[in-house]
């Protein structure tokens, strides 16, 4: 380096130091926030390993921790999630209850994106429980998606599953193909879409459609870690494989779906297996 381009160098450092300096941190999240999002982090790893109970009582520390600074985002988040929680624990009544808190409460600003999300999540459970109202919740939940909310997949699918139960087996493989089309980068609800397909198949006699479609869910559920919805996705390879004549395949399923059958209810109970 010659003298000449010395001096340049050094204000060039001394500048990158004064830009580096003069950069001030992001600023720091009150305690609280800090707290409430602790816990919504080991809530969410709680409840990817199948402990919901430990799940269900970080999602209430961190619901509490936010309504506490009256932080609506953080309270709307928390209650969804607790509401997941608590379905997975088959307690409907709590996680409705949580869910109707925020939709029917016109007053306060919860965000636009959450009580869409809560909407979902409401039209998800009343399916699963086969409510008389859950054809009316899957349309609110369209009405409060928009069309832009992310749920498109998903409403197909929960429109679907209600085909499914009406034995309208043309209509119910019209939304599982377009959940799948809607799916993208999706893997649960195209896991969803290709489950509802091969039930729909199954209806109809297509067996050999519907077992190329269970084990295309098959494997994304694996991808997923989705334990329930491995079982189920065996059973139903299990009974195509029956339908198609290949006995020995169809028993060799069948047994594997009754081990993850097995095996996910000691997990939901105690993830330890103790």
């Amino acid at each position: 380096m010659t003298s000449t381009s010395k001096p340049a160098a050094a204000l060039i450092l001394c500048a990158a130091l004064l830009a580096a300096c003069g950069s001030a941190p992001p600023p720091r999240l009150p305690v609280t926030l800090e707290r409430a999002n602790t816990a919504e982090r080991e809530a969410r790893r709680a409840l990817r390993d199948g402990d919901w109970p430990a799940a269900r009582n970080l999602f209430e520390q961190s619901l509490r921790l936010h309504q506490s600074v009256d932080n609506l985002p953080g309270v709307a988040a928390s209650a969804i999630s607790l509401a997941t929680v608590y379905h997975r624990m088959k307690n409907d009544d709590m996680a409705l209850r949580l869910l109707d808190g925020l939709l029917k409460d016109k007053i306060a600003p919860y965000p636009a994106e959450l009580r869409a999300t809560a909407a979902f999540s409401k039209a998800v459970i009343m399916v699963d429980g086969a409510h008389k109202e859950a054809a009316q919740a899957v349309e609110f939940a369209a009405q409060n998606c928009g069309g832009s909310c992310g749920f498109a997949a998903g409403l197909d699918n929960l429109r679907a599953r209600l085909a499914l139960a009406g034995k309208d087996w043309a209509a119910a493989e019209g939304f599982a193909k377009a959940a799948a089309d809607a799916a993208g980068e999706n893997r649960e609800e195209l896991a969803n879409a290709r489950r509802n397909s091969a039930a729909a198949d199954a209806a109809l006699a297509r067996h050999r459609a519907a077992l190329e479609h269970y084990l295309s869910a098959l494997e994304l559920d694996k991808q997923l870690g989705l334990g329930a919805r491995v079982a189920e996705d065996l059973d139903g390879a299990a009974g195509a494989l029956k339908q198609l004549g290949r006995k020995e395949e169809a028993a060799s399923y069948a047994r594997r779906a009754a081990a993850a059958h097995d095996a996910f209810a000691v997990k939901a109970d105690d993830p330890t297996g103790k």
